[in-house]
């Protein structure tokens, strides 16, 4: 995952959905307080994303599936 990536490509998406819905849908774009409440909420978010760091953990082999002629009887 490049982290760079995600960040910059969600914040351009967001962005161009919600102008389009604002611009669309209520004819204008949203008053100060929306954007900053975006603002806000969109950077915890990049901030979040920034901070995940891949998991490395240990890989086990999964296990073999039993041979039929092996099942217990019942």
């Amino acid at each position: 995952m490049n982290v760079q990536r995600v960040i910059i490509l969600m914040t351009v998406a967001v962005f161009f959905v919600l102008t389009f819905i604002s611009v669309v849908m209520f004819g204008g774009l949203p008053p100060w307080p929306v954007v900053l409440c975006f603002a806000v909420s969109h950077t915890a978010f990049c901030f979040i994303v920034a901070s995940v760091k891949p998991y490395h953990g240990p890989y086990k082999e999964p296990l073999e599936d039993p041979e039929p002629g092996n099942w217990p009887e019942p």
